[in-house]
């Protein structure tokens, strides 16, 4: 049995703590996915813990068939999207360069640490949606462009035009 499968069992039974320990363990790679779709530290750390609060009420009410880092991820990018939509005019400029290299402590965040990655990041916000959200995904989340079709239910020949499109217009912004 997998860690993740004891720590589900573990919540399922009510242990709060599994819920903490599944909260440390993914709670990096999930900020940076909702940061990088919502280009604003603030909306992405709310987004995260609204999935969170979500999950840790329905917690004996599902069955996880999959991972559980990409049912959690999933949630988070639903609940990114659900956001962009009631508020279209996100900014890049919200975000802070010294949020996000306190905030985003992993590799990916480490990456960001520097003036030429902040850059990428910001470009990044400039994609249109449909593009933005591939290559975060595929970039910051790092799913296989399969899981990323599954997730958005589209093609995976749309994922990977969406893909190919998005980092041609990052080659010629930046």
């Amino acid at each position: 049995m997998s860690e993740d499968q004891c720590l589900l069992r573990r919540l399922h039974r009510g242990d709060l703590d599994a819920l903490r320990c599944i909260y440390e363990k993914y709670k990096d790679d999930l900020l940076t996915i909702a940061v990088s779709v919502l280009c604003d530290i603030h909306a992405a750390e709310d987004c995260l813990h609204d999935v969170f609060v979500n999950f840790a009420k329905a917690a004996g009410d599902f069955h996880i068939s999959h991972s559980l880092k990409g049912y959690l991820i999933s949630c988070v990018v639903n609940r990114a999207r659900n956001q962009l939509k009631k508020n279209q005019n996100t900014s890049i400029s919200q975000i802070e360069e010294s949020d996000l290299r306190t905030t985003l402590r992993n590799p990916v965040g480490q990456l960001i640490d520097n003036e030429e990655a902040t850059r990428v990041f910001q470009v990044l916000a400039k994609l249109p949606n449909e593009q933005h959200e591939v290559v975060a995904l595929h970039l910051y989340g790092e799913m296989k462009f399969k899981e990323i079709a599954d997730l958005l239910n589209i093609s995976i020949n749309t994922v990977q035009s969406r893909y190919r499109y998005g980092v041609e217009k990052l080659r010629t912004l930046l």
